[in-house]
């Protein structure tokens, strides 16, 4: 059963990452990220958790790789060092306390665990790149290695009571957990994770022959996201090309002299990042000729055409999404940046792509305007 219910946990998060990559900028290398991590760890084995609370607050810190595959879904490989505390039978403790004196006793623990995280917010909310707070859920497993027990159970393991095996051993070791992130800024993510793991080892109740233990983790994490080599992204959003993009754009960066043709398009034409929807400088420039010509000619009403990029055999669903995404960009600039009446633009989308650059590299032509009078 509990292997049935990882495969639907596991499936769901596959499936809502490939809904939410759908919708979102294409990132050519995938987002790596590397943190630290600090807190505190709290046993929770069956003869610890009837005792002082604080008493087993044992600092514990972590360091991680990690890797988004989508603004959903990605994995997480993390090792860890904590101290545990845990305490003997109350029974052994009461039979001869000069013997087990308090009946605590200490050990240190070394992970290494791969988490798969499912972003949340990203799959029912839609991504954005730069929302300041998300959500996620981690689950995951691997190895725990306990070392470093106090002296006193050598003297424990002369009697009966309550037998530890002092030398240590490696055991396996799961675990599920959530973090809340805060998007500090481009590069770097502040996160509070809450983390419950279990383990089989010999530590706790091996005299009923329950092996199985529990503790808690809660940490600090500080999270460093790495610039990809290709587009030089930190996160999933448009690359920043302002210095690249101005001899692509030279061909189409003439000011034409626009007339008034109803039924035609203009000459000018609004080109995008090949799989992207952004507006840069330089194209948000070419959007302020539109909203000039529709100042001077006030009669003139435009219908926003978006383009997708090349279709060949990629997602069709996508390049519709593409194109629509495109239409708006541009109509919400006239609106919001040069002030242009909402009831001057339309939208819609064309399945055929605009006519290339003579030399084709990552942009393309992807926007253009059909010219209508009021009267038509």
């Amino acid at each position: 059963m509990k292997y049935n219910i990882i495969l639907f946990i596991f499936l769901f998060a596959i499936d809502g990452s490939v809904s939410a990559q759908s919708y979102v900028p294409k990132h050519k290398h995938g987002d790596w990220y590397f943190g630290v991590a600090g807190g505190f760890s709290q046993s929770l084995a069956e003869n610890a958790v009837n005792t002082d609370f604080i008493t087993h607050q044992i600092p514990s810190a972590n360091i991680f790789l990690g890797h988004n595959f989508t603004p959903a879904f990605g994995l997480r490989l993390m090792g860890g060092l904590n101290m545990q505390s845990s305490r003997c039978s109350k029974a052994a403790e009461t039979a001869m306390p000069d013997v087990y004196g308090n009946g605590r006793y200490s050990f240190r623990c070394l992970t290494g665990t791969l988490s798969g995280i499912v972003n949340i917010t990203n799959i029912f909310f839609g991504y954005e790149a730069d929302r300041p707070l998300t959500w996620t859920f981690l689950f995951g497993g691997g190895v725990l290695k306990t070392y470093n027990f106090d002296d006193k159970i050598y003297a424990w393991n002369q009697y009966p009571y309550y037998p530890v095996d002092g030398d240590g051993g490696l055991y396996p070791v799961g675990h599920i957990g959530t973090q809340c992130s805060v998007r500090l800024n481009e590069a770097w993510d502040l996160d509070i994770e809450l983390r419950a793991n279990a383990t089989d080892n010999k530590y706790n109740g091996v005299s009923n022959g329950n092996h199985l233990d529990f503790y808690l983790d809660l940490m600090v994490n500080f999270v460093y996201h790495f610039k990809n080599g290709k587009q030089g992204l930190r996160r999933f959003r448009a690359p920043k090309r302002v210095a690249y993009v101005d001899p692509i754009l030279r061909d189409h960066s003439n000011d034409y002299l626009e007339t008034v043709r109803p039924g035609e398009s203009m000459y000018t034409q609004i080109p995008f990042y090949a799989g992207f929807y952004y507006l840069n400088e330089v194209t948000t420039k070419r959007v302020g000729i539109v909203a000039s010509f529709l100042k001077a000619h006030p009669e003139v009403r435009l219908n926003i055409v978006g383009h997708p990029d090349v279709l060949g055999d990629e997602d069709m669903e996508f390049h519709r999404h593409l194109a629509q995404k495109r239409a708006e960009a541009v109509r919400d600039a006239l609106v919001n940046r040069f002030k242009v009446d909402t009831d001057r633009l339309t939208i819609s989308i064309d399945d055929h792509t605009l006519q290339p650059y003579k030399t084709v590299r990552e942009w393309v032509p992807a926007v253009d305007f059909v010219m209508e009078t009021s009267g038509k």
